[in-house]
């Protein structure tokens, strides 16, 4: 049985464990950001003190193997009343939270409840408010204003990525990385959804403690504002700088999006979105063709519908490619 540990946040894990689950004969811990404090998770965040449910939410819909009505269920956002805008497994982890007296141990009762294969694991019980500093000296604070920030079009440059709070690593977490035979890091947002669980302290140790191999599924498109124009090149090199460490594997898609999705997604974020492969002769690469073709629609009621991508990886072709690589 091996041990895979997912690291990131958002659709990207979403899309991930939604593929991997499907794996035979592998142990799956789920490990996610805790610094989401916008849309429906933000709200809940600051009116009830709870630690921000959304990314774990979709990580439980995503492993959970229960009926699909159950899972629409934890989905299904409201779009009436005081509780326009929230989902209801947001709403059911916050309550969990206030009942088991914890947001790890209410993760663990709705992992029950879902029958989810693997673990979902918060990267950090502490609260996480996430900061960048420009180098201009402005910092940037909460990571649902670092997302709909557009430091580049400001001409300033990220200077440093931290949290306000002490934040330390989860032992589960800690764990799970050190036990790990692969780990997977992203896709998903690098700022707001795979950075956040990188900085987070013990995180790098554990890293390092660890004799997994690392396979890095490079993002399929660059964020306004934050990574647009970059290359794959440049995302390893970012990613290997937090780490501290090399990756041991870089999958990049080489499947070309449908006329629809580039003219949809280029409407919404710009020229240079696309990330193109730019890494020359390293062994590490393994080139795939991982694109979903089909064309997502966002909820009306999302309250951050506009920061979510529209052209993502195909679940099945991920888990394909790195069911590969477990097995070679």
């Amino acid at each position: 049985m091996k041990k895979v540990v997912t690291i990131g946040g958002g659709t990207g894990s979403f899309t991930i464990l939604s593929g991997i689950k499907s794996i035979p004969n592998i142990e799956i811990s789920a490990i996610v950001s805790m610094a989401d404090d916008g849309g429906s998770t933000g709200l809940l965040r600051d009116e009830l003190g709870v630690l921000p449910p959304g990314d774990v939410r979709q990580c439980l819909v995503a492993l959970s193997e229960h009926s699909d009505i159950v899972r629409s269920l934890m989905s299904y956002r409201f779009t009436e009343g005081n509780l326009s805008g929230h989902s209801f497994g947001n709403i059911l982890l916050a309550a969990l939270e206030k009942v088991s007296g914890s947001f790890v141990s209410g993760v663990e009762v709705a992992s029950e409840i879902l029958k989810i294969k693997g673990k979902v694991i918060p990267v950090t019980e502490d609260i996480a408010s996430l900061c960048i500093e420009l180098n201009s000296g402005e910092i940037l604070e909460g990571e649902n204003t670092i997302n709909h920030s557009d430091i580049e079009d400001s001409g300033d440059i990220i200077k440093n990525i931290f949290y306000k709070e002490k934040v330390n690593l989860n032992n589960h977490a800690k764990n799970a990385i050190e036990e790990a035979d692969y780990i997977i890091i992203g896709p998903g947002n690098f700022y707001c959804s795979i950075v956040p669980n990188l900085i987070v302290n013990g995180f790098t140790q554990a890293i390092q403690n660890s004799k997994a191999k690392i396979i890095v599924p490079v993002n399929l498109t660059n964020k306004k504002g934050h990574t647009l124009n970059w290359g794959a090149k440049k995302y390893l090199e970012q990613i290997e700088k937090f780490l501290n460490r090399k990756v041991d594997i870089v999958l990049i898609n080489n499947e070309e999006p449908t006329k629809e999705q580039i003219e949809k997604y280029e409407l919404q974020e710009g020229d240079g979105v696309m990330v193109n492969n730019d890494i020359n002769e390293d062994s590490r690469v393994i080139n795939k063709k991982l694109l979903s073709t089909k064309i997502i629609e966002i909820s009306k009621s999302d309250n951050i519908a506009g920061t979510r991508s529209i052209i993502r990886h195909d679940s099945e072709k991920l888990a394909m490619a790195i069911k590969n690589l477990i097995e070679s």
